[in-house]
């Protein structure tokens, strides 16, 4: 019997605990694992299921509430998928390849194969996200251009250049009057959806280092989210960069107010080398991130209030954190890693019983 979801306008929600949030009291309760390393991960907007990635070109769907049997394969890349998001509704997933296309696949397909395939950048299409009001998805690429297509039929309804090396992740501001970019040299660009015209550009300093030694460039941002007001922009990244082929750098995280460009506190691990490869805004009004050591040994959770100097918990993971994402009762949270596992975490104590 497939795991496919049927209904989508009123999907039974997964079984959640009576016990409330509690954080420090966090634990695996379902784990899956695929014989590659995973890329990144969403969680549906039903809540029922999770995707990820994997450095074997497929996407793998597998129901939260399920066993590692339940695996569902989207094939049709041709390199890493490193970004997904989902319509409105859930119906359709948008994935974005380092093949120079956006996949659009029917969820609710058994065998799914892609409902198209988008030549969309030349180069890695690095990021996909879609718009608030679910009529636009905003891609960004190798070719140093941001582009926003209209859902659902892909016609290209705006175009940005002025990023001068590759942008690496794009976001919808929640007004849904504005997009935001953020490249490799940790520069943000604002820009109004309806003129095509830049409204602003930031510089999040010091979240890009140079390696004299190898003459390379590291920076760019792995995650990007507006807080659900648009008062918050968190970007999760790099700084400190020494190293940049062997990835010898401290994570860190960089809020900015963004009705003041000015930034906001920052958070930064001295004791973990590597970079933030996560990071969601719980509604609790605390953050969480997620990082990738440079050593490829044992990954981490930081959960932070904004303000504070260090994190009020912290969750050691087997492995690199490649992305995280939070389901809708935000109870619980999907961690995507570089050995091949995915977990999710219940935010609260055990359910006795």
């Amino acid at each position: 019997m497939s795991d496919a979801p049927t209904n989508r306008t009123s999907p039974p929600p997964p079984s959640l605990p009576e016990n409330p949030l509690d954080v420090k009291q966090s634990h695996v309760v379902r784990e899956f694992t695929h014989e590659l390393p995973l890329t990144t991960c969403r969680i549906d907007p039903s809540g029922q299921f999770v995707f990820a990635g994997a450095e074997d070109f497929n996407v793998y769907r597998w129901n939260i509430d399920g066993d590692n049997k339940s695996k569902t394969v989207f094939s049709g890349h041709n390199s890493w998928v490193r970004s997904m998001d989902f319509s409105q509704d859930g119906r359709f997933l948008y994935t974005g390849g380092y093949d120079d296309h956006i996949g659009v696949w029917n969820t609710a397909d058994a065998a799914p194969k892609p409902v198209k395939m988008v030549e969309a950048h030349k180069g890695w299409v690095r990021w996909v996200r879609v718009s608030h009001d679910g009529r636009y998805l905003a891609s960004c690429g190798n070719d140093n251009l941001v582009k926003v297509w209209s859902l659902p039929d892909f016609a290209l309804v705006q175009q940005f250049s002025g990023h001068k090396r590759f942008p690496y992740a794009t976001v919808f501001h929640p007004d849904g009057k504005r997009l935001v970019s953020f490249d490799l040299m940790g520069i943000i660009k604002e820009w109004d959806l309806e003129t095509g015209k830049e409204l602003r550009s930031l510089e999040v300093k010091g979240m890009w280092g140079f390696d004299l030694k190898f003459q390379a460039d590291m920076g760019g941002a792995r995650d990007m989210r507006f807080s659900p007001d648009g008062k918050t922009l968190a970007v999760a990244g790099v700084t400190e960069v020494t190293n940049a082929f062997a990835g010898v750098a401290k994570p860190m995280i960089h809020l900015f107010d963004w009705e003041t460009a000015k930034p906001g506190p920052s958070f930064k691990d001295d004791a973990f080398k590597g970079i933030a490869w996560g990071v969601r805004f719980h509604p609790e009004k605390f953050i969480i991130g997620a990082g990738a050591p440079q050593s490829g040994a044992k990954g981490m959770l930081w959960f932070w209030k904004p303000g504070e100097e260090k994190p009020f918990h912290t969750v050691t993971l087997t492995h690199c954190a490649r992305g995280i994402d939070l389901t809708p009762d935000a109870k619980h949270l999907a961690v995507a890693q570089f050995d091949g596992k995915l977990k999710v975490y219940r935010l609260t104590a055990k359910v006795e019983g």
